[in-house]
C-alpha cells in the first residue's frame, strides 16, 4: 500500500513537538513520526507497525499501539475513524478531512478553509462546529470527472 520508509528521521519541528509535550524521543516514536511524515496521509496502527518493523525489526504491534496512543493523547498525533478502522495522522495544524466515497482518497484541508462554513452553521443553526477533525464525504476531482 505505502512505500517502505527511507530510514530518515522526522523533521526537526516534529522532534521539537515531542520535546514540548514532554514525551521521550525514543527510536520507535521517531520512526512513527518519520513514517507518517513521509506517507503524507493517515495510517492504521497495523500499517504503521508493518512500516516501523522495516526500520526496527525487534518491535511489535502492541508497542506501536501504545506509542501511537501516547502521542495521540499528548496532541502530537490525532485519529479519525475511516472505513471501520482508526487512522492516525500528524496533528501539526488544525485541519479537516475530505473522503472520496468512490476511490477512498483522504485529503486534509486547513481548518481556515472551512471557517466560513462553520460561521454559517453557527449563524443559521446555532451550532458550534469543532475547530478541527471534521470528516466530509463526497467525490474527489478525479472520480467526479468520471461520472
Amino acid at each position: 500500500m505505502h512505500t517502505q520508509p527511507s530510514g530518515a528521521g522526522p523533521s526537526a519541528a516534529l522532534v521539537d513537538d515531542l520535546f514540548r509535550r514532554k514525551l521521550r524521543r525514543t527510536g520507535l516514536r521517531m520512526a512513527i513520526l518519520a513514517i507518517l511524515e513521509q506517507a503524507g496521509t493517515h495510517l492504521s496502527v497495523s500499517e504503521l507497525g508493518r512500516l516501523a518493523i522495516a526500520v526496527q525489526p525487534t518491535i511489535n504491534t502492541s508497542t506501536v499501539y501504545r506509542n501511537v496512543a501516547a502521542m495521540r493523547d499528548s496532541g502530537v498525533l490525532h485519529s479519525i475513524d475511516y472505513a471501520g478502522e482508526t487512522l492516525f495522522g500528524l496533528a501539526r495544524t488544525p485541519h479537516h478531512h475530505l473522503v472520496c466515497d468512490q476511490c477512498g482518497t483522504l485529503v486534509e484541508i486547513p481548518a481556515e478553509q472551512f471557517a466560513s462554513v462553520a460561521a454559517g452553521l453557527a449563524s443559521s443553526c446555532g451550532f458550534a462546529l469543532s475547530p478541527a477533525g471534521q470528516v466530509l464525504h463526497g467525490r474527489c476531482q478525479g472520480c467526479a470527472g468520471a461520472l
